[in-house]
């Protein structure tokens, strides 16, 4: 086969990447999920994506001959082209805008559509440019080196003179586009088709420039059996609660399964095996489909924090028997570790970032951004959402200024790609109205006597509120406090007060101290814990009686599940009490939404004892009012947005689908390294080596960012996120972070509870 002669990247000819990109496109996407439409769409802007490079410009770039300019860039001229052949083949005037933009945003985000179909006289002027330069013998040559159908390559042939005289016609058609966006209230199932497409153009390009070694295949047998084995070889006791969980457990399994059912629940109190389960049915529901549908979904697995995912995706490894991420299992996270299989750094990140793996663990900030993306390396996934089997555990983790929002994505999501979602918790919100429930939950609410909860919402400063504590010295405790002044303030007394000694915890601590620690209180270290909430959700520990400073229900609920978790002892307290500070305002205030709050005070009122069922029952009302009584504005503005393919508010001040955040930034706190012991000063200098080899052009911008990869867990180990405006850091101006030093240790972090506040 001739060849073109024209190069996409160094030494590889573009008809080579373009072919690898459809057999990958091919291999990614589900062909039955849309029309023939869609199928050709996703093929032309493919095959076209990198046409732009066909220019003498991009070609001495490429070849070191020419410094990267405006007349180098690709992209624009490459949309531009597709729209082009695409109106000779398709009338869809979405399918014309979706191509367009996929093409256009291929290495970078989209804008709002309608400011993405701009052609102004400068820019007709560079394309003219462009297309001048491309030698048109050459270019069919690479069109007709594409795996493609005859008559498809025969519409996307390059004609420079026909293309040409077209060009200064785009400027009005272009305008055209813009009122048919502006006037046209799309769907969310349009969207949804959009993202699709733009997915798959790119994680195929992605891949296949980045990962030329993968061979695109599936694990499709995962066969029930590993999770008995792994329950057999974990679970030998005949304690109570165990006898609960494999009873929950088997009633779940024995489910008959209708696969055209999408979105179930597992709703179980805490302490009762979810996680197990949840993955258990999962699989199975993954058996089904496989057999009766001839699809074999992946199955993504949520959490809402960092923190928790270790925990899980421990369990995971050991049911699968893998050691390390690769195409069985994969955890992905910012933090996470980049390895994949036996593939090199580089290929192993792109491997990782496009999920290729049959089993995901991933944090909601994962999931729901690219599910809800106006950022091109979230959407690069998004083709992995269709057909999976996604599992939400902890769902009332969700801020609940977005159920609305969720729950619209959710439902239609299930219905155009074929998704089946699992939501897995203790309490379910009013997130999915229509999800089949699996589990018996209320057979178990009423043989759970795990705890006894007492309510006292009087006022009570934490000077007051210790000197009416009396502590059994036969019994643990724990005390989850609001924020991190409340919880110092309680540790500082408290320790007073005991004499013995007391473990501390908040984000304010360096997370390898809080995961030492933790450990520690697996272990039985400390009969007393004081900490933030942060040990509310999927923290696996367990005390006699915990007390919580006041907080929305289904906080508290959370907080129950670390009392008397395993059910060993005779039922365990948890206590409910109202902290102010000196200002007599709640700590809870700080950070809670007020609704919330006011809905949990209506629900306790009057109340002063409750059993564990009556708490769980409560908790249920308690969501029921909050569906009721939630503002969906903020829902609303992403759906308006996302209803206008919105994506940033660049030239308007309208909300955008880039305000979507599932957690707000923080924009008062900053990132502090403390160099806390010898890894922290191995760790820093290896970082300040990396800047140091940039500097003096020993490594690129890509190789530096590469080494730092490998060594971004171990740093972050040392990195706490603080308010730092009161205080005097030192910044490091090569890493872009403050430092404290090890000298320093002392007047800015405390060994006890972390980092020094002042102000």
């Amino acid at each position: 086969m001739e060849k073109s002669g024209i190069y996409s990247h160094p030494n590889v000819f573009i008809e080579d990447h373009i072919n690898r990109c459809l057999e990958l496109l091919d291999f990614y996407m589900d062909k039955n999920l849309f029309d023939e439409n869609f199928i050709i769409s996703a093929k032309v802007s493919t095959a076209l994506h990198d046409f732009g490079k066909c220019t003498s410009y991009f070609q001495e770039y490429i070849t070191g001959k020419r410094k990267k300019t405006k007349e180098t860039e690709h992209a624009f001229i490459s949309a531009v082209y597709t729209f082009h052949c695409m109106k000779k083949i398709l009338e869809d005037r979405n399918y014309l805008i979706f191509s367009f933009i996929s093409c256009k945003r291929h290495h970078t985000s989209p804008d709002s559509f309608i400011e993405e179909f701009l052609l102004d006289d400068e820019n007709k002027e560079m394309l003219l440019k462009q297309l001048k330069s491309i030698d048109e013998e050459k270019t069919n040559i690479f069109i007709n080196n594409l795996n493609l159908p005859d008559d498809l390559k025969e519409k996307i042939r390059l004609k420079k003179e026909e293309f040409q005289k077209k060009i200064p016609e785009y400027t009005e058609e272009f305008r055209a586009l813009r009122s048919y966006i502006r006037k046209n209230q799309f769907e969310i199932k349009d969207f949804i088709r959009f993202q699709y497409l733009y997915s798959l153009i790119l994680d195929s390009d992605k891949t296949e420039a980045g990962a030329k070694p993968f061979i695109p295949k599936r694990v499709e047998d995962i066969p029930l059996f590993v999770i008995f084995d792994y329950k057999k070889r974990k679970f030998s006791s005949q304690r109570e609660i165990d006898k609960l969980r494999e009873s929950a457990f088997q009633y779940v399994m024995s489910r008959d399964i209708d696969i055209n059912s999408k979105i179930y629940s597992l709703t179980l109190p805490t302490g009762m095996g979810k996680t197990i389960t949840g993955f258990a049915f999962a699989l199975k529901l993954r058996q089904e489909i496989r057999n009766k549908k001839g699809i074999t979904p992946r199955i993504i697995y949520s959490l809402p924090f960092v923190s928790i995912i270790d925990q899980n995706a421990n369990i995971l490894k050991e049911i699968l028997n893998v050691q390390e991420s690769g195409s069985l299992f994969l955890k992905h996270h910012h933090l996470s570790d980049i390895t994949f299989d036996e593939f090199e750094f580089g290929v192993s990140r792109v491997l990782t970032e496009g999920w290729n793996s049959e089993i995901i663990i991933t944090t909601f900030i994962q999931l729901f951004h690219t599910l809800i993306s106006s950022s091109n390396s979230f959407s690069r996934r998004f083709n992995k959402l269709a057909n999976s089997i996604i599992l939400i555990d902890e769902v009332q983790a969700l801020p609940s200024k977005y159920w609305h929002l969720l729950r619209e994505f959710i439902k239609e999501t299930s219905q155009t790609l074929g998704t089946y979602f699992i939501f897995m918790t203790a309490t379910q919100p009013y997130l999915v109205d229509s999800a089949i429930e699996i589990a018996n939950r209320y057979d178990f609410i009423d043989k759970l006597n795990r705890i006894n909860v007492y309510i006292d919402l009087k006022e009570k400063t934490i000077e007051e509120f210790l000197s009416s504590l009396e502590l059994n010295k036969e019994k643990t405790y724990l005390f989850i406090m609001n924020t991190i002044s409340s919880s110092r303030e309680l540790y500082k007394l408290l320790k007073k007060k005991v004499k013995e000694d007391v473990c501390y915890l908040s984000t304010y601590v360096l997370p390898c101290e809080r995961e030492k620690r933790l450990k520690e209180i697996k272990e039985g270290k400390y009969r007393i814990v004081v900490s933030t909430q942060l040990v509310e959700a999927g923290v696996d520990i367990d005390f006699d009686v915990v007390y919580r400073d006041f907080a929305p229900l289904d906080a508290l609920n959370q907080s129950a599940g670390r009392c008397n978790r395993n059910m060993e002892k005779q039922a365990g307290e948890f206590h409910i009490v109202r902290l102010v500070d000196k200002k007599s305002r709640d700590f809870a205030h700080y950070i809670y939404d007020s609704v919330l709050l006011n809905t949990t005070r209506q629900m306790l009122y009057g109340k002063s004892h409750l059993s564990e069922k009556e708490f769980i029952l409560l908790v249920e009302d308690y969501f029921r009012e909050v569906w009721r009584k939630i503002s969906k504005d903020k829902s609303n503005e992403i759906l308006e947005a996302v209803k206008s393919f919105r994506f940033s508010s660049n030239r308007s001040n309208r909300n955008s689908i880039r305000d979507f955040r599932l957690i707000e930034e923080e924009k008062y706190k900053s990132d502090v390294f403390v160099e806390f012991d010898e890894k922290a000063t191995e760790v820093w200098k290896k970082a300040k080596e990396i800047i140091a080899n940039l500097r003096k052009k020993n490594i690129d911008v890509f190789e530096a960012k590469e080494e730092f990869e490998k060594i971004k867990s171990s740093f972050y180990n040392y990195v706490i996120s603080v308010d730092v405006r009161d205080n005097k850091l030192y910044e490091d101006k090569d890493l872009k972070i403050y430092f404290v030093s090890k000298d320093k240790i002392g007047q800015y972090y405390d060994k006890e509870t972390g980092f020094i506040a002042k102000g």
